[in-house]
């Protein structure tokens, strides 16, 4: 369980995956809750009980091909960034990434030790 600022909280459990399968994502918070199963992302409205389902992979590619091509995506904008003396080209920078790291390893110590982690 995940705390932060305001009272807000979330809930984050990922399950282990082989070659051939995908990671399935749980993450609930105080609204709704976001399922995913390396393509798909399914929002459960709490309030309205109503479902809205995203396809992250149109092109079909599986998770398993670089998060669905995510990634030559990532390296692509940033060897254009480089070559081309276009900073605008990278789309997050460290402040972001160091964010999103420090969620997910505060939900894996909620994780390993039961109890809350506030951030």
């Amino acid at each position: 369980m995940l705390e932060f600022e305001g009272g807000a909280t979330a809930s984050f459990t990922m399950t282990a995956f082989t070659p051939l399968e995908n990671r399935h994502t749980k993450i609930f918070g105080t609204a709704g809750q976001l399922t995913g199963d390396g393509r798909f992302v399914h929002l459960y409205d709490f309030r309205s009980e109503k479902t809205t389902t995203v396809d992250t992979s149109p092109g079909g590619s599986p998770a398993a091909e670089g998060h669905a091509g995510g990634d030559e995506g990532l390296i692509r904008s940033f060897v254009d960034a480089l070559h081309q003396g276009r900073p605008e080209l990278i789309h997050s920078g460290i402040q972001e990434s160091v964010a999103g790291h420090r969620v997910v390893f505060a939900a894996e110590r909620a994780r390993l030790s039961g109890t809350v982690v506030t951030l």
